[in-house]
């Protein structure tokens, strides 16, 4: 879908185009399939050819109006996985031993540009300690730098476009781990609740690791996966006693129109034990409903990942998207299990209609497929 005479050219020397096709996202659901730039390779970065991007719900949170770009047009997608194609002048390539041709997966705080035929990125690969920190308008200090791995040739395309959302849910679970017997409850059963569920359950030895979710089919999925027994709201209220759990980890999106009664983070934290901990993992820069006499009732304790590379630096997720890799290639999390479908980025309609009907899909995960 490139279009346009070449006007520079590769270590490789394969012609690179002046232009390519991006997934533009101009205001809350209204898109457009843009002609733009490819983007410039940093001298002590990288330009990748983009192979597949999977469609992530922070990029439907944006989509959705729920999370706030800087500006727009702005191009979705950061679930990436990219050929190198062209390396800056003053990448040290030697020491991490990438060449043209080879993958790459990244993981960022607050990227997107993945929908795009070509995308420039700063890396920073386990072992490296490197920064460049700014101040963002969302509260936090971030990183220009990605944390990145390179891909071994034994794993698939399709399969490398997990290693981004198990970084998230690994970065979130060794900052604020389960201990050793917990009662576990995750809340969402969509990809991030089933790659924690697994990681939890096969690695961090809880006494049990239950789910609740609306949806009937992801409930199914997630009983065949990691759950002990996967709930409706409704059973989870009545089937639970008040101070069960030790631990919950919260992967909802926002939510809106909820009786509060009948709110699942209210109905979570009744379930919880005095002194419990709440893992908040899904984002929204709407405001949410939190019990807070609850939280002061129980003693419980909220946690996350922070953003802020001041108290997780880049270089720590570097290490993170390393272990994410090894994680999925030995089998903890199944990432072909995971995978719904996938939607050739040719096919605009489709792609439109994919993050309009998120919401109320039965699918996992969609994979935007670029390769030809």
């Amino acid at each position: 879908m490139t279009t346009s005479v070449s006007t520079t050219t590769g270590r490789s020397g394969i012609p690179l185009p002046a232009t390519m096709k991006a997934f533009h996202l101009t205001a809350p659901r209204k898109t457009e399939l843009a002609t733009v730039p490819v983007p410039a390779t940093p001298e002590d970065g990288l330009l990748l050819k983009t192979r597949c991007v999977s469609i992530c719900s922070t990029d439907i949170s944006v989509f959705e109006g729920h999370l706030f770009p800087p500006q727009y047009p702005v191009v979705l997608g950061h679930e990436y996985l990219g050929e190198v194609v062209e390396i800056g002048s003053d990448f040290d390539h030697e020491s991490v031993g990438l060449e043209i041709g080879d993958r790459v997966v990244y993981w960022g705080q607050t990227d997107f540009e993945g929908l795009a035929e070509y995308r420039s990125v700063r890396p920073i690969f386990s072992g490296q300690v490197k920064r460049d920190v700014f101040w963002t308008d969302r509260n936090f200090l971030d990183d220009r730098r990605a944390a990145a791995v390179k891909i071994p040739a034994e794993m698939s395309d399709l399969e490398c476009s997990f290693i981004e959302p198990t970084t998230g849910a690994l970065r979130s679970i060794l900052s604020n781990p389960p201990h050793i017997g917990d009662k576990v409850l995750i809340l969402g059963t969509g990809p991030i609740g089933v790659i924690a569920g697994r990681i939890i359950k096969q690695l961090f030895a809880p006494n049990s690791v239950v789910s609740v979710d609306l949806n009937p089919n992801r409930n199914v999925f997630a009983a065949e996966n990691f759950s002990d027994h996967a709930y409706l709201p409704d059973e989870l209220d009545t089937a639970i006693n008040e101070g069960t759990f030790d631990y919950v980890f919260d992967t909802l999106p926002t939510i809106k129109n909820v009786d509060e009664d009948r709110d699942p983070r209210r109905m979570a934290m009744r379930k919880l034990k005095p002194r419990g901990r709440y893992v908040l993992y899904g984002a929204s820069q709407e405001m949410q409903k939190f019990d807070t006499w609850l939280m002061l009732a129980k003693g419980i304790n909220i946690m996350s990942a922070p953003f802020d590379v001041s108290s997780f630096p880049m270089h720590h997720s570097a290490n993170v998207i390393y272990s994410a890799m090894q994680i999925l290639m030995s089998g903890v999390v199944d990432g072909a299990r995971l995978l719904s479908s996938v939607c050739r980025f040719e096919d605009y309609d489709q792609l439109v209609s994919i993050f309009e009907n998120y919401r109320s899909t039965t699918d996992l995960k969609t994979i935007v497929d670029f390769r030809g």
